[in-house]
């Protein structure tokens, strides 16, 4: 007999694979990617792997063709209602297309079926009420599956499936978290989830492959109090326990607010805090297996504490392996021999996944506008980005824009490792940038004269890593001629909760005074320099999402930038979904329209009244001007339309 197993490179998927071969069962497994297939090979080289894609109909017959079992658990979960309907839906029925007339076919849905506002436990037999596309899509697939003419069918309906070897789902992420000094998630931590081991779940998936039919729900041993989910994987990650207190009756309409904005630009995909996923992290659900106990003798093995404490042990580990070590969060140590620590948030790792978040990408071109703006006033025809550090996200890219209008640009760092993965990326970018390496953190040390002249100068977030931020300033000034953009964080109320909720190591050894703007501009009179303009900027329809609170809702709620990184385990886990955004791709050519699309969520920060905007702008700028500005040099740069925001 063959077994065809769709989502086999998933966290399930490729579970359930390795447990049927381990039965001497003849498995052909479908890959979408050549990545996907590669991780299938190395982990069973003589296993037999079909690419497949279930929008082709070519490709899934050749994946079904003499299959007498299919194993269907391939889709994404998170998407817009068209995403999820064409992913589950129309995948399911291009499946159903091809099978074998004489197969079984075993459907793994999901317990979004049932939605919220129910008694609990729901079991086999209680009407679903779907609450989200993905639910609806899960059982409008179960449908299709149903009323399959011929062959026989089964449908599987896990809760949140979790285990050591998912390295992205939700308890994946809350390790992460928790890693870096979060501690604080969303509601009381007393609303009930019913996790579900991925051994049991395997089990499980093996007898309906020979018994049953019909509909079967399958979970751990009871529904587990939040609280307690995030304490034993604590534990077994060796961290210190989480607390809880984000208000839901707070998030809830925050992000009905962010909806509505989200739909009103036309964005694909789910904001990074939505009802469902507000509802996901705090509200009540259990559910009842006893169907599949009295039919299929199946009953869950794994007790949750000791389930939870292994899986945050194997984290930990991975994730200790995947990284270098850190001795503060947001800040990179173990430097190599010679070479000063360097400042700055963890940019190796964007440089490994370059995803940097809406907000990140939101204030890149929001910041390209205020340099516009500067470069304008002081009439500049050169540019230095120093430090070339500061900002979350990938360092160094700030000055890209005006570099492709011909502005000279120099980059400027005391890590030698940052600056040259920089000056790399510029090169694949088809730039040349001036590169400045100065001995090191300290600017006691850094040069009086730069080998080449800049007119402007400027840095972005950068101040508030250093203990003397007017030292900084100094040594800015004298490279400067025409000159010095500082750009901070602007300390709103987003900005405090970051520091007393999400980041409080790292706020510990952020030098705070760096943002008040009498002290810099103090420090910039001593230089020589006095204050022309001044202003907010980066101030989104959403809180800070290049800072974690869309993360600890991500982590919190089972969301992934991989779309198969569903609550239930299902899916492939190839491919890019809603919560990758960075800026290489627009700057690549390979999202054109980025720039159309952020200056659609724009829309606040044109018509924000001034009395308003000190509490939710994110930075502010303070352009300096010498008392004796230089004369401009003889070449000058072309006009060049603002960017957005």
């Amino acid at each position: 007999m063959t077994v065809l197993v769709t989502g086999a490179t998933g966290f399930i998927g490729s579970r359930l694979v390795g447990a049927l071969r381990e039965a001497g069962t003849d498995v052909r497994a479908m890959a979408r990617s050549d990545a996907g297939a590669e991780r299938l090979r190395a982990a069973d080289p003589s296993l037999e792997i079909v690419r497949a894609d279930m929008g082709d109909d070519d490709s899934l017959r050749r994946a079904a063709e003499g299959c007498d079992l299919v194993y269907h658990l391939a889709g994404s979960y998170r998407g817009s209602a068209a995403e999820m309907h064409s992913t589950h839906l129309g995948g399911t029925a291009k499946l159903l297309g091809v099978l074998p007339a004489d197969s079984r076919l075993v459907y793994v849905s999901s317990t979004s079926v049932y939605g919220w506002d129910r008694p609990w436990p729901a079991d086999h037999a209680t009407p679903p009420q779907p609450a989200s596309p993905y639910g609806r899509a899960k059982l409008a697939a179960e449908q299709l599956v149903a009323a399959r003419p011929d062959g026989t069918s089964v449908i599987a309906r896990p809760t949140i499936t979790y285990g050591p070897g998912d390295g992205e789902g939700m308890l994946a992420r809350a390790v992460r978290l928790m890693s870096k000094g979060v501690r604080r998630f969303p509601g009381t931590g007393r609303n009930r989830i019913h996790l579900l081991h991925v051994d049991d779940l395997v089990d499980a998936l093996r007898l309906l492959g020979t018994a049953g039919d019909g509909i079967f729900v399958f979970g751990g041993a009871q529904a587990t109090p939040m609280e307690q989910i995030l304490g034993r994987l604590a534990e077994g990650a060796g961290l210190g326990a989480p607390s809880f207190g984000l208000p839901a009756a707070v998030l809830r309409p925050a992000a009905k607010g962010l909806e509505a904005v989200w739909s009103l630009a036309g964005l694909s995909g789910e904001p990074p805090l939505n009802v469902h996923g507000v509802d996901v992290a705090t509200r009540d659900r259990c559910y009842s297996w006893a169907r599949a106990e009295a039919e299929l003798g199946w009953r869950p093995q794994v007790a949750i504490d000791d389930g939870l404490r292994a899986t945050g042990a194997w984290l930990a580990a991975a994730q200790a392996q995947a990284k270098p070590k850190r001795t503060v969060p947001g800040f990179e140590a173990d430097a190599p021999e010679g070479q000063a620590a360097a400042l700055g948030f963890d940019w190796r790792g964007y440089f490994e996944d370059n995803d940097e978040g809406l907000g990140t990408v939101y204030e890149r071109f929001a910041l390209a506008d205020v340099l516009d703006a500067a470069m304008a006033r002081t009439g500049s025809t050169s540019v230095l980005h120093a430090p070339a550090f500061g900002m979350m996200g990938i360092p160094g890219l700030d000055a890209v824009f005006l570099a492709r209008r011909g502005i000279r640009v120099g980059l400027l760092d005391f890590d030698a490792e940052r600056l040259e993965a920089v000056r790399k990326l510029w090169q694949e970018l088809g730039l040349d940038p001036e590169i400045h390496l100065v001995p090191g953190p300290d600017p006691a040390t850094w040069p009086e004269k730069l080998s080449a002249e800049y007119d402007l100068v400027f840095s972005f977030a950068a101040l508030w890593w250093f203990d003397d931020p007017a030292a900084v300033l100094d040594a800015q000034a004298r490279w400067a001629r025409r000159g010095v953009l500082s750009c901070v964080p602007n300390k709103n109320v987003f900005l405090k909760m970051r520091a007393k909720l999400w980041h409080k190591d790292l706020f510990d050894r952020l030098n705070e005074d760096a943002l008040d703007s009498r002290l810099t501009t103090a420090a910039a009179e001593r230089a020589g320099y006095t204050a022309v303009d001044t202003g907010l900027f980066d101030i989104p329809p959403f809180p800070d999402t290049s800072v974690p609170l869309a993360k600890v809702l991500r982590a919190a709620l089972g969301r992934s930038k991989e779309p198969a990184a569903n609550p239930d385990g299902t899916g492939e886990g190839d491919g890019e979904g809603v919560w990758a955004w960075s800026i290489l791709p627009f700057l690549k050519g390979d999202q054109p329209d980025l720039d159309e699309r952020v200056y659609r969520i724009g829309l606040l920060e044109r018509h924000m009244p001034g009395a308003i905007a000190p509490a939710l702008a994110h930075h502010r700028y303070i352009l300096f001007e010498p008392f004796m500005p230089a004369e401009p040099e003889p070449a000058a740069s072309a006009a060049v339309p603002t960017h957005t925001a």
